[in-house]
């Protein structure tokens, strides 16, 4: 999907991209895929996110409030923090344009929008004279509608959890009974370290010796610690069990960031036009010892799947949540990989990312012919005698040689020869008189 304009196919390109004019709308009117809106808005809440239980900060952000009442949250980054402070000050109105959109995290959710506007460098604020705008923000609801805007997806524990002791109560460690000592047995056998591999770090010249480099079951693979073996790769003749098709299967990047985005949602804050679609496969593979989750990125799917950009003219639908045919269609297929693992999470099983297909091998540059493509050239070389004298060089008589001039002859020099830096002039020859001898 590409959601840019081409300065190249526009009519009218004489000195760069078409800027479309901005229009009013209200907070209730935005839609995170349009990008030519502009807002009139009352700064009412405004703080530095941070991250608990440092503290640290994150972000800018704050609640801006529209005429008609409605409410919606703004972000920026930490490196912005400074700027859109100074600008936005609390009550007062302005005119902003040039941001983006985001997907409200459930965690960090303050209204009940499901977007969240983006500030960056591309943002343009401008203030307003124009008070007509409410002070405060209500959103009451009545005491039955409480449960349906309850988050239950996400519980939160209010309270506190600790054990509670008396000046009788004793603590005893490491207690010689029959259960702890099962329990401490279990475990230590949980928390056992994994099978010790050989593995061979540097890469072979050899396309058969390199795939079946490290060649290990992905049984063994999942009991060991991925944090011991980041950067080894690995081979693997596996079967494609099955596509994740509850993960996308390719995103949007911001050219100007470099951050994902959701489908649907405009970066705004960083240029006025322009993403790159990326691909982001995961699938499920097996070797008959155990089953793991590998993630594509391009151009590693070479050998799999086509280009993304041929996919998504390929296919009609272009949202990421649909995965297309061409893709599905590698389940039940068999091929060589070469991966290593992924990032460790802090649950579940280790993951894998892909690095090569290697059913066959890379195609050679054409040798080069036997023959030269043109004729060689044969230079003749003439041998002379050793004590051969070429005959004197006489210079040619031209327009700007005198005719009374004597024709002069000159000749090769010798060999061994020294040849005089300074010679004298003849004018100089005939004007030295000879020194007088001095008489003492």
């Amino acid at each position: 999907m590409s959601l840019t304009v081409n300065p190249v196919s526009t009519p009218i390109n004489t000195e760069g991209p078409v800027i479309l004019p901005r229009q009013f709308a209200y907070l209730t009117e935005l839609s995170p895929a349009d990008n030519i809106k502009y807002i009139q808005v009352r700064v009412y809440r405004k703080w530095t996110g941070v991250k608990v239980p440092g503290f640290t900060p994150t972000n800018f952000s704050c609640i801006l409030l529209d005429k008609k009442g409605s409410a919606v949250q703004a972000n920026a980054d930490l490196k912005e923090k400074d700027r859109f402070d100074r600008d936005l000050q609390i009550n007062n109105v302005y005119k902003i344009q040039g941001f983006g959109f985001e997907r409200t995290d459930s965690w960090g959710k303050t209204l009940d929008n499901d977007f969240t506007l983006t500030f960056g460098k591309y943002t343009q604020i401008d203030q307003l004279t124009d008070t007509d705008y409410p002070y405060h923000y209500f959103n009451f609801a009545a005491f039955n509608e409480l449960n349906a805007r309850l988050e239950k997806k996400n519980p939160i524990l209010t309270g506190q959890i600790q054990l509670s002791a008396t000046s009788a109560t004793r603590y005893y460690f490491n207690p010689d009974v029959q259960e702890t000592s099962e329990l401490l047995a279990a475990y230590n056998k949980a928390n056992a370290s994994g099978p010790h591999l050989q593995v061979q770090t540097e890469r072979l010249t050899s396309w058969d010796q390199e795939k079946t480099r490290n060649r290990v079951p992905l049984g063994t693979l999942l009991q060991i610690d991925p944090k011991t073996q980041q950067r080894v790769l690995f081979t693997q003749e596996a079967t494609v069990l099955q596509i994740d098709t509850g993960h996308h299967w390719y995103y949007q990047k911001c050219d100007e960031c470099g951050g994902k985005l959701t489908y649907g949602y405009l970066h705004g804050q960083c240029h006025q036009y322009g993403t790159k679609p990326n691909p982001e496969n995961r699938m499920v593979i097996t070797d008959g010892t155990g089953n793991a989750l590998m993630s594509c990125f391009t151009p590693q799917t070479d050998g799999l799947i086509k280009d993304v950009n041929a996919l998504l003219n390929e296919v009609e639908n272009k949202d990421p949540a649909i995965t297309p045919p061409a893709i599905l269609a590698l389940q039940n297929t068999r091929h060589v990989f070469q991966f290593q693992f992924a990032t460790p999470t802090t649950k579940g099983p280790p993951t894998f990312i892909l690095k090569k297909i290697m059913d066959n091998p890379p195609m050679a540059l054409p040798a080069a012919s036997a023959g030269p493509s043109s004729p060689p050239v044969l230079q003749s070389i003439t041998e002379t005698d050793e004590h051969y004298t070429p005959p004197p060089v006489t210079p040619t008589v031209t327009q700007d040689t005198p005719a009374d001039a004597p024709a002069t002859t000159s000749y090769p020099p010798e060999l061994g020869a020294k040849k005089q830096l300074f010679p004298p002039s003849t004018s100089e020859e005939h004007d030295r008189s000879p020194k007088k001898q001095k008489n003492e």
